[in-house]
């Protein structure tokens, strides 16, 4: 192992465990993004303009996080607007950066990013380290006190969204070309993501992973591939019984159950919150329709609506009535030029790696919503090479 490889894991580990840390009301991880990127943009944006290297998914995503910058609530929270502005705007900046890296660089970012992001969690499985977040409560499943693991995430939703991202590049890793004992490691690392999704006791993660398992199995289907997909889904499936039936509180949770209820209602309540976000939207003036109502606002009428100051639990709806028919318009249409950009490098060997991460980010704004940094990195990560490599194929034509 080179002492680079081992200066990453650290500084990686370090960055990941101080994110939560609370800073002036605000936590370290957003603040270094809120600092860093608009750093980052100016040059960026600048050679981008002038050498006019700007694809049409990048000019969208800016124009949408220009957006988010005016809404009904904006003036009265100009953090909180400047702090989702900086969020929308990390993907396209994000992307037009990596496209400045090698290859190799890019390959080796992805490959041990993914890795650290499941080993981080060890030290918190054996109780080694006290988590700075907090996890998915388990009070209403009879343990009061107790969480979910969250390892060195602020949020249990954002430790199982971004274990099932690590999960999905470490999938991806594994093919006929590796080593068996490469392989071998890499189920090993695989299998022990899965164990600390489990017991993040949140199935956005879960479904997210499955939802890109599909996709990937579904691909050029043989005989061959069936049986691996008899093989995982038996693994995947044997773990989540064996932890079922050794955990109550597990059982409880995915079959959507406590203490107080028998059975809940769909999805934890989804349909529910969904249903109200539209409804919020659609009944407000005609100015808020347009640009809408922003963040808090729109957390304070689903408080009103469902009794829960929450998101909408799905971005789409979120958009609506977060960001109004101009936001929702400018957010749909980004995500079908990004589509297209990934299907015009369809040849490339990447291609693979950019739409199963883009079917696990759909998965996620299905099911719960938000803009989450190791999405959009993996995801810019995997664009640039597609890139990259068509670039480079054009080059060795004109040869």
């Amino acid at each position: 192992m080179s002492l680079n490889l081992i200066l990453f894991y650290i500084i990686a580990f370090i960055v990941l465990y101080l994110e939560p840390i609370s800073i002036a009301g605000m936590s370290f991880g957003v603040l270094w993004k809120i600092i860093a990127i608009p750093i980052l943009s100016l040059p960026i944006l600048y050679e981008a303009f002038k050498e006019k290297k700007m694809e049409l998914f990048v000019v969208l995503y800016l124009i949408f996080a220009f957006k988010t910058l005016f809404s009904y609530t904006s003036m009265d929270y100009p953090l909180e607007t400047i702090t989702i502005a900086i969020k929308i705007i990390m993907f396209p900046i994000l992307y037009l950066y990596f496209m400045k890296l090698p290859k190799e660089t890019l390959l080796f970012l992805a490959k041990h990013y993914a890795i650290v992001i499941i080993l981080v969690f060890v030290p918190y499985l054996f109780d080694l380290i006290e988590p700075l977040g907090e996890g998915y409560p388990l009070k209403i499943y009879g343990l009061d006190g107790e969480f979910g693991l969250v390892g060195p995430f602020l949020f249990p939703h954002s430790a199982s969204i971004s274990l099932a991202f690590a999960m999905i590049v470490i999938t991806l890793l594994i093919n006929s070309n590796n080593s068996r004992i490469a392989n071998f490691l890499y189920l090993l690392i695989l299998f022990l993501g899965f164990y600390e999704l489990m017991l993040t006791y949140v199935r956005t993660g879960i479904v997210m992973y499955l939802a890109v398992l599909v996709y990937l199995f579904s691909r050029n289907l043989n005989m061959k591939k069936v049986l691996l997909i008899i093989l995982t889904m038996s693994v995947l499936v044997g773990g989540s019984m064996y932890l079922m039936s050794t955990s109550e509180i597990a059982k409880m949770r995915f079959e959507d159950r406590n203490k107080y209820v028998k059975q809940d209602d769909i999805g934890s309540g989804r349909l529910l919150y969904w249903h109200a976000a539209v409804d919020n939207w659609l009944n407000d003036e005609d100015i808020v329709i347009l640009i809408g109502l922003g963040f808090t606002y729109a957390t304070e009428k689903m408080e009103k609506s469902v009794g829960l100051k929450i998101f909408a639990h799905n971005e789409f709806f979120q958009m609506l009535q977060q960001e109004g028919l101009i936001g929702f318009i400018l957010f749909i249409c980004s995500l079908i030029v990004l589509y297209k950009y990934m299907k015009r490098y369809k040849t490339s060997k990447y291609y693979q790696n950019s739409m199963a991460t883009f079917i696990g980010m759909i998965s996620m704004m299905m099911f719960q919503g938000g803009f989450y940094f190791n999405i959009i990195i993996f995801l810019a990560i995997y664009l640039a090479l597609q890139k990259k490599e068509f670039i480079e194929g054009n080059n060795h034509k004109k040869i």
